[in-house]
């Protein structure tokens, strides 16, 4: 928590800093300190909500809730940064009643971390699903996908992947969290290659009964 303050501050600065420079050199620099001050206030909220997955006490308390209306939301929270990105968002069930016993904010913060990561790691012109099934949510993106044997290692804190390192900035914390988050509420994360080795699926199973 102490690291806010400091963060704010220091972006404040920047931005009075960019504000009064004329220098087109200099305010490039300046814009790149900010973007790297906004990177590492985001691990910080992201190591706050690691720090609190695994304390059940922090979180509601376990609650039936449908899977398909959890993945129908998190659909609507992403369409607008999907579209941002030129990539398409859908959003599917493949049978009727799904429910899983759980926290309802581990689900939706736990399914918003995979959504999250598979948009940024599609390319323009492609998709991304959200499909929920009978105790699982399932994420698939048409990404870079993951390299022999890095199932398990993506999923430790701050590994980003051959992906990672290739693509897009990160905090190489979101699979973590939403690893955390599912384990604590009795379900689990397994990343792996698409079938047709395009691109990757993230799913994450939860339990009917808690």
């Amino acid at each position: 928590h102490q690291l806010r303050t400091p963060l704010t501050g220091l972006r404040l600065r920047l931005e009075e800093a960019r504000a009064e420079s004329r220098d087109a050199a200099a305010r490039a620099e300046i814009d790149q300190g900010i973007a790297e001050v906004d990177r590492l206030s985001a691990m910080v909220e992201e190591l706050l909500v690691l720090s609190r997955a695994g304390e059940v006490d922090a979180l509601a308390e376990a609650e039936t809730v449908d899977l398909g209306a959890a993945a129908d939301a998190a659909g609507q929270r992403w369409k607008g940064p999907a579209r941002e990105r030129g990539v398409e968002l859908a959003v599917r069930h493949t049978n009727g009643s799904l429910p899983a016993r759980c926290s309802p904010a581990a689900l939706e913060r736990a399914v918003d971390s995979l959504v999250e990561n598979a948009i940024r790691y599609s390319p323009a012109g492609s998709a991304v699903e959200i499909v929920a099934g009978d105790g699982v949510v399932d994420v698939l993106d048409r990404g870079p996908g993951l390299a022999p044997g890095e199932e398990q290692a993506v999923l430790r804190r701050f590994h980003r992947g051959s992906a990672g390192r290739r693509g897009p900035a990160g905090t190489g914390l979101g699979l973590a969290i939403a690893q955390e988050l599912a384990s604590t509420w009795g379900g689990e994360l397994r990343i792996a290659n698409r079938d047709d080795g395009a691109g990757a699926r993230a799913s994450l199973t939860w339990s009917a009964e808690r």
